[in-house]
C-alpha cells in the first residue's frame, strides 16, 4: 500500500480550556476522495489547519507528504485592494505558470466552476460570497495541486457550481490527485467519496472505506422493544463484528452481513426486523448519536 498523502498520529491541540483535538489519528490515502465529517466544533477545521501547518500540534504528528498542496477555506480572504486578476496573476507567477498557459487555465477552470471571468477586473470585496469561493477554487486549480484540501467546498455556491465542482473533484481523483473535503453536506460527500473520517468532540469515532461497509455490513433495526444481543459490545474499535446504539425503538446494531442475518433471525418479532445497507448519512448519525 502507498504511503498516506495525509496522516495524523495521536495529534492533540488545546486552545486555553478547550481541548479541540484529543489524540487524533487518521490517514488519507493517495488518489482518493476522503470526506471529513463532524458536527460544529468537532475539530475538523483545527485538524485541517494542523495538516497545512497553520497551527502546530501540542503533541503527536500531523501533516501532508510531498506534492503541491491546494487549500480552499470555508471563508476565503483576499487583500481588499486587489482585483481578482491581480490575485490570480500573482499566484500564477509565484508558482511558475506562464502567461499563455495561465490564460488558458483561467478560461477552462472558470467555465468548469461557473465563474464569470469579467469579475476578474473588479476588486474582490465587490464579489458575492459565492463568487469569492469560486475565486478561491480558481486560484488553487490553476496550480494543478497534487493534494486539494477544501473546508466546506460547496458553501455559498449555486447549484450549477456545486455540480461543476463535484464533477471536477471526481476528474481530479481520476488524474491521480488526492482530495480531503470537510463538509456538512453528507449527501454530496456520499456521491463522490471513497473513504470517510468522522470526528466527534475532538476524537475520531470512525475512519473507513464507504464501499467496504456498504458491501459487508448491515444495520439491524428492530420494530419495537430491545434487540437481544448475544455477542459482546466492543466500544474501542471502529467497526468490530458488532456495534450497537440504543434508540427509543430499541437497540440498533451494525454488524457484518452474516452476523446481522443471525441476529435478525433470533430477535423477538424477527419477521419485522429490518436489515438495511449502510449509507454515509446513516453511518454518520449512528456513530455520532
Amino acid at each position: 500500500m502507498s504511503a498516506p498523502a495525509v496522516q495524523a498520529s495521536n495529534a492533540a491541540k488545546r486552545f486555553g480550556r478547550v481541548q479541540a483535538l484529543s489524540g487524533v489519528s487518521f490517514s488519507v490515502q493517495p488518489q482518493t476522495i476522503t470526506a471529513f465529517l463532524g458536527e460544529n466544533g468537532a475539530g475538523k477545521t483545527t485538524a485541517i489547519k494542523l495538516v497545512l501547518g497553520f497551527l502546530r500540534p501540542d503533541s503527536g504528528r500531523i501533516g501532508c507528504r510531498g506534492g503541491r498542496i491546494g487549500y480552499v477555506p470555508e471563508r476565503p480572504a483576499f487583500f481588499p485592494w486587489l482585483r481578482g486578476r491581480d490575485i490570480i496573476t500573482t499566484t500564477g507567477r509565484a508558482y511558475g505558470v506562464g502567461a499563455e498557459d495561465l490564460a488558458g487555465k483561467i478560461a477552462a477552470m472558470s467555465a468548469r466552476i461557473g465563474f464569470e471571468t469579467n469579475l476578474l477586473e473588479r476588486r474582490v470585496p465587490g464579489y458575492s460570497l459565492g463568487n469569492q469561493k469560486k475565486l478561491a477554487f480558481l486560484q488553487n486549480l490553476i496550480l494543478a495541486p497534487d493534494i486539494l484540501i477544501a473546508d466546506e467546498p460547496f458553501s455559498s455556491l449555486d447549484p450549477p457550481a456545486i455540480r461543476g465542482v463535484r464533477e471536477l473533484f471526481v476528474e481530479m481523483r481520476g488524474e491521480g490527485k488526492t482530495l480531503l473535503l470537510s463538509s456538512h453536506l453528507i449527501g454530496e460527500m456520499e456521491r463522490i467519496c471513497d473513504r470517510f473520517i468522522i470526528l466527534k468532540r475532538g476524537r475520531v469515532v470512525i475512519e473507513d472505506d464507504l464501499a467496504r461497509l456498504r458491501d459487508n455490513f448491515r444495520f439491524i433495526r428492530p420494530p419495537a422493544g430491545r434487540l437481544r444481543l448475544k455477542a459482546p459490545l466492543h466500544e474501542d474499535e471502529c467497526v468490530p463484528p458488532l456495534w450497537s446504539r440504543p434508540t427509543p425503538a430499541g437497540v440498533v446494531a451494525l454488524a457484518e452481513k452474516s452476523e446481522a442475518a443471525r441476529l435478525a433471525r433470533e430477535a423477538p418479532g424477527s419477521a419485522r426486523v429490518k436489515l438495511e445497507e449502510p449509507t454515509l448519512e446513516s453511518l454518520y448519525f449512528f456513530f455520532t448519536s
